[in-house]
């Protein structure tokens, strides 16, 4: 069966305007495949055409919503998918989702700990990044630079970019066997992207926003900061835009 639907997660936890950019982004990348929504109760029912889906993707927003809206049954369901041969692309709260532990402000307000269910990576995804993250505020966001490590997974011939960030994790592992590292922040070399294996399939996670257009950010009149921050990224959005590209390339040009 021909494979031609891009899947975008969208209910409980997940981020309205990380959705519209989600999907926004994924339609102006090729016009070949047909973006639409899926919920926690579709995954979970078996009525959501995996069958038919090239990328599942979950993007933005809080990883217990997810959790709270798959409940055991859609967790299994999307772990299946991805090891029998499926891809996946989870971006912030979709990268906490997808790794073997999330571990979120420990020992904070917001802390967040625990294993999770999908297990794509094999680690921990650990945040908040960058300082400042608030829930519901872009006071915590930043314009961070990535740089391009050496893969044996993906190749990329775009050696950094300017991307943002707002309670994004970085990646911690013991084991690489299965995962690889794509891109580090610039400032520390931790992990910011990676690409990993799952049985059949494979996955990208990242710590930033790919998909975030600067223009749109300053749309949401969040207040100064947001405005700086939207700025900042709009200098070098060339490059941002590039590696969103060839993270999609490698994901939907990789399937049998």
């Amino acid at each position: 069966m021909t494979r031609n639907l891009i899947q975008v997660y969208h209910d409980i936890g997940s981020d309205a305007f990380s959705t519209k950019q989600l999907i926004k982004a994924l339609k102006a990348f090729s016009g070949k495949f047909k973006v639409m929504q899926t919920t926690g109760e579709l995954l979970r029912s078996h009525q959501s055409n995996l069958e038919e889906t090239i990328l599942l993707c979950f993007g933005g927003g809080y990883d217990l919503g997810y959790l709270s809206s798959l409940r055991s049954e859609g967790c299994a369901v999307v772990r299946n998918y991805i090891s029998s041969g499926g891809r996946y692309l989870g971006l912030c709260a979709g990268a906490y989702f997808a790794s073997k532990r999330c571990v979120f402000d420990e020992h904070g307000p917001n802390e967040v700990v625990g294993d999770r269910p999908i297990g794509l990576f094999f680690g921990d995804a650990v945040g908040p990044y960058a300082p400042g993250f608030q829930y519901s505020s872009e006071e915590g966001s930043h314009a961070v630079p990535v740089v391009r490590c050496t893969s044996e997974m993906m190749y990329s011939d775009i050696p950094n970019a300017l991307c943002y960030i707002n309670g994004g994790c970085a990646f911690r592992s013991t084991d690489w066997t299965h995962a690889d590292v794509l891109y580090c922040y610039g400032n520390s070399n931790d992990p910011a992207i990676i690409a990993s294996r799952l049985g059949g399939g494979i996955g990208v996670l990242s710590g930033v926003h790919l998909e975030y257009n600067p223009d749109d950010l300053d749309q949401l009149n969040a207040g100064d900061h947001s405005h700086e921050v939207a700025c900042e990224l709009r200098t070098d959005d060339e490059k941002r835009l590039q590696l969103w590209h060839a993270v999609l390339s490698f994901l939907l040009g990789t399937v049998n």
